[in-house]
């Protein structure tokens, strides 16, 4: 076995230290808490502390690290322009739990007491969750979704891709980092339930991302660093949009006023895209009416996210970048995307110009079309690589048109 040191060690889940006692051979490993252990296991390799070489304090001058599957005490999403989803949402893991104060403030506090008492004094030692045993972990327990990951590092697996909800299962920051996990990936584990004072089961380890063995993690590029160009590939539309065609990788934006019909178009759009076995469709609504989610959920061809006017301008576009986080994790692996979106003005103005932003062909192969609604937002129409515009009873108008459309073949 190799040298380990402190600092690996932390970064670890007790899963794994459980692992690495077993084959050392100590006793007792299991009763032990996390620093303890660690130190055992650092006495029998022979390890170095790592942290205090790089002049870290020592452990025992702060808290003890809470076990790897134990939970943040707030989940939002971050402002990310590239690789994150939506604003912060606040939600936490206990309904009594006061306000979470900074991890650096927090640690500062005892000390500046001390210093006005005359001492320092050491900041107290956290009380530790009970260690996971192997009666809480059931291996039929899977879960199985998409990676929202926050902004302080830590993620959930969403059950449902409308937003929160309570089967979302925690994912810890070292979890996310040793499998080099990214807002989108479709991950699965098995989880254990949610402890006193947790209100989230926790994912014990990752065993597939994206469908393949999440160790050893897959080396892949960054979305943002792929070459975008024209489309090339054209899609297949609707007949009323023979003279204004699009491709993979296309931003459509339809335009119109209200009752023109661009609902209708996008439905049909959805619909004949979904026949297309080289595409992944996404729907996302955003500020539609209640009656149309249920009409766009009827169709059990479409994977439908979001949802109608009365939810948060932020829940909706939490819901609309994870859709489109989604659609990049394909891109980077060569997979082409379509997202179609219901409505872009509904969401945040910070919000749409990533989302609609993010459709693209690339030099490399993989493409993310989006097509979206655009109401009364003039800048999509110039963003856009393909312009529907509608007029009185839905006709297409003569100023709609498609850059490079002879590209498309």
């Amino acid at each position: 076995m190799s040298v380990l040191n402190r600092k690996e060690l932390e970064d670890s889940p007790l899963a794994d230290l459980h692992q690495i006692a077993s084959e050392l051979g100590l006793e007792g490993y299991r009763s032990k808490r996390k620093a303890d252990l660690i130190g055992a296991i650092l006495g029998e390799t022979g390890g170095g502390d790592e942290a205090a070489a790089d002049g870290a304090p020592a452990t025992g001058a702060e808290p003890d690290e809470e076990e790897d599957t134990s939970q943040d005490t707030s989940e939002g999403t971050s402002d990310d322009t590239s690789e994150g989803t939506s604003d912060d949402t606040s939600e936490g893991t206990s309904d009594d739990e006061p306000d979470e104060v900074p991890a650096e403030e927090a640690l500062e506090r005892p000390a500046r007491r001390g210093r006005r008492g005359g001492r320092t004094r050491r900041a107290p030692v956290a009380e530790e969750e009970p260690e996971v045993v192997e009666d809480e972990i059931s291996d039929e327990v899977i879960a199985t979704g998409v990676l929202d990951v926050l902004g302080n590092g830590s993620g959930f697996v969403r059950a449902d891709p409308v937003g929160q909800a309570s089967g979302d299962v925690y994912v810890s920051p070292a979890q996310i980092r040793r499998c080099e996990l990214r807002a989108g990936d479709e991950v699965s584990g098995p989880a254990r339930s949610a402890r006193r004072n947790e209100r989230h089961p926790s994912l014990v380890r990752i065993e597939t991302v994206n469908g393949a063995p999440a160790e050893p993690a897959e080396e892949r590029p960054w979305f943002g660093d792929l070459t975008p160009v024209f489309p090339s590939q054209k899609l297949t539309g609707p007949d009323s949009l023979k003279k204004v065609p699009f491709g993979r990788g296309s931003r459509v934006a339809i335009s119109g006023p209200p009752g023109a019909g661009a609902t209708t178009l996008l439905r049909e759009l959805a619909v004949g895209l979904s026949g297309d076995a080289g595409l992944a469709v996404q729907v996302v609504l955003a500020g539609v009416r209640p009656e149309e989610v249920t009409e766009w959920r009827k169709i059990e061809v479409l994977d439908v996210a979001g949802g109608s006017f009365d939810q948060s301008p932020d829940a909706q576009a939490q819901a609309a970048e994870l859709a489109v986080e989604r659609a990049k994790r394909r891109a980077e692996r060569g997979g082409h995307t379509v997202v179609l979106i219901d409505s872009l003005e509904a969401l945040p103005p910070s919000a749409r110009r990533r989302i609609f932003g993010a459709g693209r062909a690339t030099e490399e192969g993989g493409t993310v079309t989006v097509i979206a609604v655009t109401g009364g937002e003039p800048d999509a129409l110039r963003w856009a690589t393909t312009r529907v515009v509608l007029g009185a009873g839905g006709k297409v108008a003569a100023d709609s048109g498609t850059v490079r459309a002879d590209a498309l073949s």
